[in-house]
């Protein structure tokens, strides 16, 4: 910033002349590009505007018209102010300066005494100099900061918080539609800075028209012309400092061009619903109020309940990261239409390869006909697919607030994963769901386990496979029917006597008693454990 004349005058060189304002208080806040000393009547070309012009009186020596010709050159060439030194050809200002100066808006100074202009000159270009030296090193400091990031690859919550921490104030980064994709709160708490944001956004907007109630924030578009996709907000009042300015534009453009990095609309958005679920997760947020002004400002609607909801599709070994990549992406979008389809809201993440986890806004008394709805549109979308076949989707007990709901996100990413082994899929599981069968699904490749299987019914096996029996599918019928023989008869369709013969048979081949219960429950462990393979 260049000093103004105000402040010129307060220098210790000019100070010591005992300066008087004659005419022009009110424009003593023009600012000072350079000092220049002459006693010329006639500097046109000699000047360029914004000078304070010295001189000790020569030119206001003549009759009222001269002293006129030579007020308006200066004003015409929009000098700064013009300050008279008496003494030397002066001993008292002409009585028609003062309402010269006021006519032409002209700050006039006298000095009752001499005065070093060279002092002066120094002290002012000194000033002049300092100021502009401190501006080059800023932009430089500022460009050299955004760069290391663009280097750096850094995240759009690293540039917005660089930005804020730069300025030493709050910053939002804000979509076409007022959602926060990022910000940074320095001096206020995340709740108070998003609180309503995008009601008060648009209140202070410069385009709010002419019943905005007080002064528009600072904001910079973020995005190239007719692509632009975002504004970066500098909540407060009052013009801000070019300083400011310059640096929003400076973060602009890094979130520009972190956006084509991303190579995708909607990423940020993603993005920080991701963030917003980890923070959650890791209960990095404890407080209810800041985990609904964050989920609010990303667009998601309160409601009585949150569900955990998770979804999960297979991942082959010879999957490349690539490929996989693209599989989650697509079940994420997938994921996030049939939640729009169904009416409802949700925080969204790509949590690990293969899995999507979310927490959905839903009525308290309506979670499970949400969640339902929300899968059925998913097999819809996701009809065709290689993904289509084997996803399986877990959820866990709907809660009152975020912060409670995020914690059952990990019994609902679980229960999905079990929900992949299960006979059935592409339905919506629960804990009640899956149960030993469950715990059976998880360790079923443990070498110990496929042991106990072989050994409880490796014999059975082995003489189906020699006389083409099918008394492993009898064992099984009898034991989901709870080791029932009337219920095994009428389910199998066999008479009495042959049913207890082929019965006698298994145990006679297992060397167990099926009326034994500790029994029946390690042979039908084991059918688990078989099924699951």
């Amino acid at each position: 910033m260049q000093p103004t004349v105000r402040e010129v005058l307060q220098l210790s060189a000019l100070a010591r002349g005992r300066p008087a304002v004659v005419g022009g208080h009110a424009h003593l806040d023009r600012p000072v590009r350079w000092v220049h000393v002459s006693d010329l009547t006639d500097l046109t070309d000699l000047l360029e505007g914004g000078e304070l012009v010295l001189t000790t009186g020569a030119p206001l020596t003549g009759d009222a018209r001269a002293v006129e010709a030579y007020l308006g050159m200066l004003a015409e060439q929009d000098v700064a102010g013009l300050v008279v030194e008496l003494g030397t050809f002066l001993d008292a200002a002409p009585d028609c300066l003062a309402p010269l100066a006021r006519s032409l808006a002209f700050p006039v100074v006298t000095l009752a005494a001499r005065t070093r202009f060279i002092e002066v000159t120094q002290q002012v270009h000194r000033l002049i100099v300092a100021e502009q030296y401190e501006e080059v090193e800023f932009a430089r400091t500022t460009h050299e900061v955004f760069t290391s990031l663009n280097l750096a690859r850094a995240s759009t919550t690293d540039i917005v918080t660089k930005a804020a921490q730069t300025l030493g104030a709050s910053l939002v980064l804000e979509d076409l539609s007022r959602h926060v994709l990022a910000y940074c709160a320095l001096d206020t708490s995340t709740a108070g800075l998003l609180h309503q944001w995008a009601e008060r956004s648009r209140l202070h907007s410069p385009t709010a028209g002419a019943r905005e109630p007080g002064p528009s924030w600072t904001a910079v578009p973020v995005g190239v012309g007719s692509e632009e996709w975002g504004r970066l907000v500098m909540p407060g009042h009052g013009p801000a400092h070019p300083r400011a300015r310059a640096v929003l534009e400076r973060a602009a453009q890094s979130l520009q061009l972190h956006r084509m990095i991303q190579q995708e609309r909607e990423a940020l958005v993603v993005q920080a619903l991701g963030g917003l679920l980890d923070d959650l997760v890791h209960g990095r947020i404890s407080e209810e109020t800041e985990a609904l002004a964050r989920a609010t400002s990303l667009g998601l609607r309160p409601n009585s309940a949150y569900a955990p909801l998770c979804v999960r599709v297979p991942r082959t070994a010879d999957t490349g990261v690539l490929a996989q990549g693209e599989t989650d992406r697509r079940l994420l979008a997938s994921l996030r239409q049939a939640v729009a389809a169904a009416g409802a809201g949700a925080i969204f993440a790509v949590r690990r390869e293969g899995t999507v986890s979310a927490l959905v806004s839903c009525p308290a008394t309506g979670a499970d006909r949400v969640l339902r709805a929300i899968c059925s549109g998913l097999a819809e979308r996701l009809a065709g697919k290689a993904e289509a076949e084997t996803w399986a989707a877990g959820t866990a007990a709907a809660s009152a607030g975020l912060v409670t709901a995020a914690r059952g996100i990990a019994e609902a990413e679980h229960v999905a994963e079990v929900g992949l082994a299960m006979p059935e899929t592409n339905r919506l599981y629960r804990s009640t769901d899956v149960r030993l069968r469950g715990l059976v699904a998880l360790l079923r490749e443990d070498h110990r386990v496929q042991r106990f299987a072989q050994t409880e019914l490796g014999a059975l096996l082995d003489h189906d496979v020699r006389t083409g029996d099918s008394l492993l599918d009898l064992l099984r019928t009898h034991l989901d029917g709870g080791g029932s023989k009337t219920r095994t008869a009428r389910l199998t369709g066999l008479s009495r006597p042959t049913l207890y013969s082929r019965l006698h048979a298994v145990e006679r081949i297992l060397g167990v008693s099926l009326d034994d219960p500790a029994s029946r429950t390690s042979l039908h462990t084991a059918l688990m454990i078989i099924d699951a393979r």
